[in-house]
């Protein structure tokens, strides 16, 4: 049995770039399969979304300017983090759960993602919504071989990941149950006792990331099913002018963290003319939300803002960057040598995981890590095996997450 055509789905999710980006590959294999996509996001991406020729609701705040305003946000350090943490699910659920509802009302279905994961479960239920989330990540998930995403440390003994666990889950309850349950009143809806429960337990979340790279913990007993990661098919072209300067020479580094900003961005762009000199190298920087490349460059480096990464990363010797969902993807599939330099959450848990493949160096927080140890990383990269690398590029130039996420719609939509 066949779905009918032209579901109207709404794509809710909120963070940044990262978190919106993917969503937008799931509305292009919706469209091919004669549905209907309403992206639901922070308002900073409104016109980049209209753009794209898709309809847009506003969902949140500006995520730019949040993070602007609330540098602590963008740290490795927990207990700053958790405070900042805490500001946040104590303003934004009550403005949140109100918006989705309304763009809800028309929906057949929910796809959510990012931080609407807090409040989507809560709509879907109030308004008998077909639906589940979307993890761009495991270190979501409780395992024994990884901590929760707030704790930057990898590597640690499987009994301490274990414990930490233990720990998070009534912290976690602490921290938010309250501001969930007054959201829920909201909506009429009974308080839960428990937020895993609610938020992944009855409606278990599609894992957008390779299986191979970041494998499911035997506790899950395959609960959470894997897709894998959600390439957009981006209409940008690289500039003419970027495109002949990639032509006229060797491979650069390209530099970027994307939509991190704060401290730990401002601190490595420093670095970065001192590091990528040293290798002899040219060098692109993306700009992203940090502003990186404003000062004055060494000649013949290049500053991009607005660039597909699918089509510049192939033509790249190294690709220096955050560790965010998206980037890495993105090099992984380029086949491109990566340096990690993980900043806040679930960073850390992707830079370790790249590292314990053979794909990039022993990260470095970008926090910490010197002018020196930045050379060493790029040319340590430059030298790994590219057999990896090669393996898992082919396998996910062939894989197609983004249908396999339409397709489990189309079920979810069936069996409710």
């Amino acid at each position: 049995m066949h779905p009918p055509r032209h579901l109207r789905i709404v794509l809710a999710t909120v963070g940044s770039r990262g978190d919106v980006q993917p969503m937008l590959a799931v509305a292009q294999a919706l469209v091919a399969r004669g549905h209907v996509p309403v992206i639901a996001a922070p308002p900073n991406f409104g016109p980049w979304i209209r753009g794209l020729g898709f309809e847009f609701a506003e969902l949140g705040v500006d995520i730019q300017a949040l993070l602007a305003g609330n540098p602590s946000l963008m740290t490795g350090n927990p207990l700053r983090m958790f405070r900042e943490i805490f500001r946040y699910f104590t303003e934004q659920p009550t403005l949140q759960v109100q918006q989705l509802r309304t763009i809800c009302e028309s929906a057949d279905a929910m796809i959510y993602a990012g931080l609407a994961i807090f409040v989507a479960p809560s709509v879907c239920e109030r308004l008998q919504l077909p639906g589940f989330g979307v993890m761009y990540t495991t270190c979501l998930l409780p395992s024994d071989q990884h901590p929760p995403a707030t704790i930057p440390w990898q590597g640690l003994p499987k009994w301490l990941n274990d414990l930490l666990w233990r720990l998070d889950r009534p912290f976690g309850n602490w921290l938010m149950r309250g501001t969930l349950n007054r959201m829920r009143k909201l909506l009429q809806l009974e308080p839960v006792p428990d937020i895993w429960d609610h938020l992944i337990g009855k409606q278990p979340p599609l894992l957008a990331v390779d299986e191979l790279l970041m494998p499911p913990d035997h506790r899950w007993q395959g609960r959470y099913p894997y897709a894998n990661f959600l390439y957009f098919d981006d209409p940008l072209t690289l500039d003419p002018e970027l495109d002949a300067w990639l032509a006229e020479g060797a491979p650069p580094v390209f530099v970027g963290f994307g939509s991190m900003s704060g401290a730990g961005t401002a601190r490595i762009g420093n670095l970065v003319i001192e590091a990528v000199k040293a290798t002899g190298l040219r060098c692109v920087v993306g700009a992203g939300w940090a502003g990186l490349g404003e000062g004055v460059l060494p000649p013949n480096w290049r500053v991009v803002r607005d660039v597909p990464h699918t089509l510049l990363f192939p033509r790249t010797a190294v690709v220096v960057h955050h560790g965010g969902s998206g980037t890495t993807a993105q090099a992984l599939r380029a086949g491109v040598p990566q340096v990690i330099l993980p900043l806040i959450l679930d960073q850390f848990h992707h830079a370790h995981r790249m590292y314990v493949a053979g794909l990039a160096p022993r990260p470095v927080p970008m926090e910490k890590i010197t002018a020196i140890e930045l050379t060493r990383a790029i040319r340590e990269a430059l030298v790994l095996p590219s057999n990896a690398r090669q393996i898992t590029a082919a396998r996910l130039q062939s894989s197609n997450g983004r249908e396999q996420v339409a397709q489990r719609l189309e079920e979810v939509f069936l069996d409710r």
